[in-house]
């Protein structure tokens, strides 16, 4: 059998093994790539052929891909926002800086400067500053008109530019009195129909009051007995205060009025126009009614009427209360501090003062074993410097002790008897002192006993009195006459020669210790053989008809230390010769304690020709020749 034959069963097996598989999926046989020929006519299927997959990204490469769009995009958007924003309009870009105190005293007039700086773009037009007062401010060099609103129109404004503006007023209130002022600027630009608004507020402390009040009474009476208030007003500021009143805020319950000095209107005590340095009183008396051991509170404050003439307070400056108690003593006592028997006492620092405790039993029955305690408390006592007469000083407790052991009298008191005991103290001085704030030292007296009541049974009594004692500054000067040194230039024969001119340089210091002193001045004359030369420091007068020089220091703080000079010119007479004159009379320090309520002084012998403290002086110098 031919095996070519077409069609014949064995060419048909053969096709059949060689052939292309007809199902996808199934692989080829390798025979049908072999050497064998395909037959013709035969076309083979087309195989599928599988496409390569895509690649894929991962989550952490999308999610960098992500960030990195992102941050790029805000760094596009912030230099945007900070070019094109910086170069907008706005009301905080115009700065409002405050230039002035923050601590005033009460009726100082201040200045305040306020500078305005545009930070816009362009010229802040047309800016009007504003500012609102509160109530009790005045225009400064006039306590009589008030200063409630102030407003001011400015010049245009350059785009980067500042302009200042002063602004003075005075201010009255109450000490420690916190105020704020509310500062105001508005103003428009060409670029911009809106109206731009900038604010600031700048706070001010009324660190003391312009006027003080005190008032001084017995601190304990008897019930009905007679007893008078004692209201002191005083200025502290260099202006006249108008309309000045004290208003009574409460009278003690029970308390029956029985004379009243100056007449008053209702519950006002209207005292006028009060000078610096000026002090006017009011003087209430009466009689309180009630029971022993019952505390009764009087309370009082000082400020001006609203308007001159009116009847209507206006703002406080100042209060001040009193307490008086009611008691029968059976035993009186009084205190005694430098023969002054005021509830509050002025003392002097580092001197010696001499305290006297005096006793008188009230009583028509004897009484035993009298005890007078006195405590002396305040950081102001030196405790080393107490030493009692015939008392006795315990120097842990501060108390000094008379009793039947120190004052024979005390073991038995018959009606009527009295007696006395007295010790002495110094305050602290120097730095000790002058380290303290508001410097005060208290004495409470206690007294105690044993009475014979009914049936000869022992009965305790006591009863009790305060004092309190402030510690007034202590001024210093000195002064001095130099050649060779000193801010002026010294002319003329050293030492003097008779009708010869020579020129001297007096010098001034002053010195403060603990309180705040107030309108401190120093005064000297010069005689008639010399002249003022007009060469002085600042704040220094010379008054040729009286001859006077005054030097205005001004408010001393504590421990403050001040200096002036002048110049003066010296023609000795023959007359002179062999003789040291004197080139100024005795020369004063005195201003006015704000914290003691009286008045500080302090003084300076004349000054000569000799000039000892002059580097270059020698004892002949001194002489005229």
């Amino acid at each position: 059998m031919n095996e070519n034959v077409p069609d014949s069963p064995l060419e048909r097996l053969r096709k059949k093994l060689y052939s292309p598989p007809a199902v996808d999926g199934v692989r080829p046989s390798t025979l049908a790539a072999s050497a064998q020929t395909k037959a013709e006519g035969w076309q083979p299927e087309p195989v599928a052929v599988a496409q390569a997959p895509k690649p894929q990204l991962s989550g952490s490469t999308i999610f960098l891909i992500f960030a990195v769009g992102f941050f790029a995009l805000a760094g596009i958007v912030a230099a945007l926002v900070l070019f094109l924003g910086g170069r907008s309009l706005s009301g905080d870009n115009l700065a409002i800086t405050v230039e002035g105190p923050t601590t005033v005293s009460g009726g100082e007039e201040v200045s305040f400067f306020i500078e305005i700086q545009n930070n816009n773009p362009t010229v802040a037009e047309h800016p009007v500053l504003s500012m609102t007062f509160p109530e009790g401010t005045f225009e400064a060099g006039n306590a009589s008109v008030p200063l409630t609103y102030y407003t001011e129109e400015l010049q245009d404004i350059a785009a980067g530019a500042t302009t200042r503006i002063n602004v003075r007023a005075a201010f009255f209130g109450e000490e420690n009195t916190r105020i704020e002022i509310p500062i105001t600027v508005e103003y428009a630009t060409g670029q911009s129909n809106a109206t731009f608004v900038t604010k600031k507020a700048h706070q001010v402390l009324i660190a003391t009051a312009p006027i003080t009040l005190s008032v001084t009474s017995l601190s304990e009476i008897a019930p009905n007995q007679p007893f008078t208030l004692v209201l002191s007003a005083r200025s502290n500021v260099a202006t006249p205060i108008e309309n000045v009143a004290v208003r009574v805020d409460r009278y003690a319950p029970s308390f029956t009025r029985t004379e009243a000095s100056p007449e008053p209107s209702g519950n006002l005590f209207v005292l006028g126009t009060i000078a610096p340095g000026e002090t006017k009183e009011v003087r209430i008396t009466g009689r309180l009614a009630g029971n022993e051991g019952e505390d009764r509170v009087f309370m009082f404050s000082v400020g001006s009427l609203k308007d001159t003439g009116g009847t209507e307070f206006g703002i406080a400056y100042a209060s001040a209360d009193a307490t008086v108690r009611l008691a029968s003593p059976f035993l009186s006592v009084d205190l005694l501090v430098n023969r002054s028997e005021s509830d509050t006492t002025v003392i002097r620092s580092g001197v010696e003062n001499l305290a006297s405790v005096s006793w008188a039993n009230n009583l028509t029955s004897t009484i035993l074993d009298g005890r007078i305690e006195v405590k002396i408390e305040g950081e102001a006592l030196d405790p080393a410097s107490v030493k009692a007469t015939n008392g006795f000083y315990s120097s842990s407790a501060r108390t000094v002790v008379f009793d039947r052991d120190t004052a024979q009298g005390l073991a038995s008191l018959a009606a009527g008897d009295d007696g006395a005991g007295s010790f002495v103290f110094r305050t602290k001085s120097g730095a000790a002192l002058a380290a303290l704030r508001s410097p005060t030292i208290t004495m409470s007296v206690s007294v105690s006993g044993r009475r014979l009541g009914e049936g000869n049974v022992p009965e305790q009594v006591s009863s009790t009195i305060t004092r309190t004692f402030k510690v007034a500054s202590d001024l210093a000067l000195s002064a001095r006459s130099v050649r060779t040194t000193g801010p002026y230039a010294n002319t003329g024969p050293w030492p003097p020669l008779a009708d010869q001119e020579t020129t001297y340089t007096i010098m001034l210091s002053a010195n403060n210790s603990v309180n705040t002193v107030a309108n401190t001045v120093v005064r000297t004359t010069i005689p008639s053989y010399v002249r003022f030369t007009g060469q002085a420091s600042s704040g220094v007068v010379y008054n040729e008809t009286t001859r006077e020089v005054v030097w205005t220091v001004g408010e001393m703080a504590s421990s403050a230390v001040k200096e002036g000079s002048f110049q003066v010119a010296f023609v000795p007479s023959v007359s002179q010769k062999g003789s040291s004159p004197a080139l100024t009379s005795k020369v004063t320090l005195t201003g006015f304690d704000r914290f003691a309520g009286g008045e500080a002084k302090a003084e300076a012998s004349a000054v000569t020709i000799r000039s000892d403290s002059d580097p270059s002086f020698e004892s002949s110098y001194g002489i005229v020749r």
